[in-house]
């Protein structure tokens, strides 16, 4: 072979390797709505289908998403929001809310009470200047300026808004639980359509929401369990470091995934991905590892 084949060759090598690792690093880093989802298809049409509701025929309701860290809570709702997004019938419509009780490293993202919850929603709908110096006598007040703001026309003709609250949990102890009762009763009477999603990892949820709350709740659960076996982990293992049918140099995917299959039948990596298994069966923990 003359060097000049050599060099072309080393270069679209090189160039297969660097969108290896580009595909990886998304799947593996943040949590992207590109990938599989594994063992989580009835619940990912449940989700789909409520939101669906919202989105296309303007009915509100609220669900929590209950399971373990690491469960997919999170990746199985940002699948959803990628197919909904892509729907003609929804396009850019959908207004989304994105609330977390925890992280005080990013901003937006600490909503330690009510007040600070509110703000953030504001600012989220872009609604900072229709509310401008304005006072309100109460957040519930406040909350219903704003859908106004939004409203158009009926239920139908409306933008829909998706609330989502990660790490539901945590809003639970904010005073008199004003927030939740607030979202959850404009979710059974507001006319612009709404829905509000709760993420968390606490299976006695429901005990701990005010007699209040829970009667505007609508009760819809659904459970993430990491309920597969060894062999389904093994698969998830292959799946996960494959690389797509629609990779541009075929014959290094080839290659690749057939790499990859010897790795998953070596002992050695077998045994390691045993222990992981019976530690954990969070599949972060697996991404770590794959990293």
């Amino acid at each position: 072979m003359s060097k000049r084949k050599l060099k072309e060759s080393s270069a679209e090598s090189a160039e297969s390797i660097s969108q290896v690792q580009k595909i990886l690093r998304e799947r593996f880093c943040h949590y992207c709505a590109a990938g599989k989802l594994f063992g989580m298809e009835q619940q990912y049409r449940h989700l789909l289908e409520l939101l669906k509701r919202t989105m296309v025929h303007g009915e509100s309701n609220s669900a929590l998403i209950i399971g373990p860290r690491g469960s997919g809570k999170t990746t199985l709702l940002n699948h959803v929001l990628k197919d909904l997004r892509e729907m003609k019938q929804v396009g850019e419509d959908l207004l989304e809310v994105h609330l977390n009780g925890k992280n005080p490293f990013l901003p937006g993202l600490l909503q330690t009470n009510d007040r600070v919850a509110l703000k953030e929603i504001t600012r989220q709908l872009q609604l900072e200047n229709v509310v401008g110096d304005k006072v309100f006598g109460s957040f519930a007040e406040n909350l219903a300026f704003l859908l106004e703001a939004l409203r158009k026309g009926n239920r139908t003709s409306s933008c829909p808004i998706l609330f989502v609250l990660d790490e539901f949990d945590l809003f639970v102890h904010h005073k008199n639980q004003t927030l939740l009762y607030n979202l959850f009763d404009i979710s059974q009477s507001a006319q612009t359509p709404v829905t509000v999603i709760g993420l968390t990892c606490r299976q006695d949820i429901l005990e701990l929401l005010e007699k209040r709350v829970k009667s505007r709740f609508s009760h819809r659960q659904i459970y993430l369990m990491n309920s597969f076996d060894f062999k389904q982990y093994i698969k998830i293992f292959k799946e996960q470091l494959s690389l797509p049918a629609e990779f541009p140099d075929e014959s290094f995917a080839e290659k690749w995934n057939n790499s990859v299959q010897h790795l998953s039948e070596d002992k050695t990596v077998q045994d390691v991905l045993q222990n992981l298994f019976q530690h954990s069966k969070d599949l972060r923990s697996l991404h770590l590892i794959l990293v």
